[in-house]
């Protein structure tokens, strides 16, 4: 027996170091977020022994699921309910949270010490799918979530152990600069000049009306879409966002702002973000989506933080972006000609750029941000 239980935890050790080497050059080889996600869903699997996963990339100011998705083995059913869960219930292992406070890989089991049924997400959409053990992780770097992986297995396996833990830890940072490194692979889109669209939703996240511009950046986006009412249905991107802005409407603790930006069809930037209205007492009537190409200021952000710029880095890019010389911006930095020439050395290093002109077109012209593809296998 003793012989039998060694041989095990040797071949479950080698499957793991197996896993790690080939999740360590999916970060090293991909060259775009779809592929970098794509790849890491069979080493994970083979390695944590998994029944379904949630693996994404996320909008790294909002945390909102972006730009790349694997759902696998998770039925269409429990999308809905799922991002209720994640926004608008209180439960445990939240998303935003495991951010917000640097959590390392957890299970519910441990959140819950050991009564996953104090957990609702466990009453009302694993258990019922039949999974049991959850393991929640988020991918950080530079303060933000460029990644989140929701691991499941089925209800009457054993949970995720400490040397699970300890091996998702050990990852998680190389896939989070893996994935943040992904955004500054340039896209080019084209130029057509598109009108903002809007959305308008009730309270309880149903349809009412939209734009025809609305109708058509909507099929720009790529998540399976979900019910919103009667006959109408959102893209997935948009039932998150709307979702998220019905937990602000009610103040929910710790909101993320309801915004994703994200690559349409056509491969240009296109931002979506929430708001509601209210009545004259106060109440709730109704959520609005607005979709439309993405600003450069929008975008920027995400792009500079791709390429791992300092925050002074940042600065005199800020600056050179206004169209202002290298004196001047010395003078409203307070740092030397010298010092901005530095700087703008490393950045065009970082960007593989050669010049300034190079550095503009690539910022404004070539990135028209990642796929968003969620694939559901």
């Amino acid at each position: 027996m003793l012989l039998r239980d060694s041989s095990v935890a040797t071949g479950h050790r080698r499957r793991l170091v197996a896993a790690e080497r080939r999740i360590q050059e999916a970060c090293a080889d991909a060259s775009t977020t779809a592929e970098l996600v794509d790849g890491l869903r069979e080493p994970f699997d083979d390695a944590l022994g998994l029944s379904g996963m949630l693996l994404s990339a996320t909008d790294p100011d909002s945390t909102v699921l972006s730009t790349a998705a694997v759902i696998e083995n998770l039925p269409e059913s429990m999308c809905a309910p799922w991002m209720h869960n994640e926004f608008l219930e209180d439960d445990v292992n939240k998303f935003a949270e495991l951010h917000r406070t640097g959590s390392p890989a957890t299970t519910l089991d441990r959140a819950t010490q050991g009564c996953p049924d104090l957990s609702p997400r466990h009453r009302h959409l694993n258990r019922p799918q039949g999974f049991g053990p959850e393991l929640r992780t988020t991918f950080s770097a530079g303060g933000s979530c460029w990644g989140v992986a929701h691991f499941l297995r089925s209800q009457g396996e054993a949970d995720f152990d400490d040397e699970a833990l300890h091996w998702v830890d050990r990852l998680r940072d190389r896939v989070a600069i893996a994935l943040q490194h992904t955004l500054g692979a340039p896209w080019r889109g084209d130029d057509e000049d598109w009108v903002p669209g809007v959305v308008t939703l009730d309270p309880d996240g149903h349809v009412v009306s939209m734009t025809p511009h609305a109708d058509r950046l909507l099929d720009e986006c790529w998540a399976h879409p979900i019910p919103a009412g009667d006959t109408a249905r959102l893209p997935g991107e948009a039932y998150m966002v709307a979702t998220l802005t019905r937990a602000r409407a009610a103040h929910r603790p710790h909101t993320r702002r309801p915004v994703t930006r994200l690559r349409g069809r056509s491969g240009r930037w296109l931002t979506l973000r929430g708001d509601y209205t209210l009545d004259r007492t106060g109440e709730l009537c109704g959520i609005v989506l607005l979709i439309q190409p993405s600003r450069p200021t929008e975008v920027m952000p995400l792009v500079v933080s791709a390429y791992g710029l300092t925050e002074r880095e940042q600065e005199v890019l800020a600056e050179l972006m206004q169209g202002r010389t290298s004196g001047q911006i010395a003078t409203r930095l307070f740092i030397s000609e010298h010092t901005v020439r530095d700087h703008l050395k490393s950045i065009r290093a970082k960007t593989g750029t050669s010049s300034r002109g190079e550095l503009m077109s690539l910022l404004f012209h070539e990135h028209s941000a990642p796929h968003t593809q969620f694939r559901h296998v």
